[in-house]
Formats: structure tokens, C-alpha cells, sequence
């Protein structure tokens, strides 16, 4: 699960646009709405993600594009910063619990 790093902050500046400011790096980056929304569902984690997709193609997007805009945005947000594994004390990844005996 993604979750906000403590060095992001963010704010909504008007008309659509999200202003993010990485601060160990110093850098701002502008989210329009549709990056805001892809954001905030891979932060909410879970079946977010995959809902933000059915309700475009809903909306009559093609699923393959869509999936393919949603994956390359969360990748620029994992590059630039704004998101990142969640790593709370006391949970392991599934490949350490995972053991062969």
C-alpha cells in the first residue's frame, strides 16, 4: 500500500489544479484533476484504484487506456517523490513470512 511521505505537502490552488511540494528535493509539481483523483486512489490503496478505472470506463474511456494512464501516472508520482510503501513497524512483506521448510 502507498501511503503520503511526511516530506509532501499539498495544496488545492483553484481550478483543478493541486499544487505539490516535495521537500526534500525542493520541487513543486501541478496535479490537474484527473492526477489528483489517480493520487488519491493509489494513496486510499485497496480497490481504490481499480474503482477509478471501472468508473471511466463507465464514463466510456477504454479500459486498456486507462489502466495504462493510471499505472504511468503512479509511476511519475513514485519518481518524483510523492508516494511511497507504506512500511509500518511491525508488518513484514508477504516474502518474509513466506517461509520453506
Amino acid at each position: 500500500m502507498l501511503r503520503q511521505p511526511d516530506h509532501v505537502r499539498a495544496v488545492a490552488i483553484g481550478h483543478g489544479t493541486t499544487a505539490v511540494l516535495n521537500l526534500r528535493t525542493g520541487n513543486w509539481v501541478w496535479l490537474d484533476e484527473d492526477s489528483r483523483r489517480i493520487w488519491d486512489a493509489a494513496l486510499a490503496g485497496g480497490s481504490a484504484p481499480r474503482t477509478l478505472v471501472d468508473s471511466l470506463v463507465r464514463l466510456g474511456y477504454d479500459r486498456q487506456q486507462v489502466q495504462k494512464a493510471v499505472e504511468a501516472t503512479v509511476a511519475r508520482l513514485r519518481e518524483y517523490g510523492l508516494v511511497a510503501e507504506d512500511r509500518t513497524p511491525g508488518r513484514r512483506p508477504w516474502w518474509r513470512v513466506i517461509s520453506w521448510r
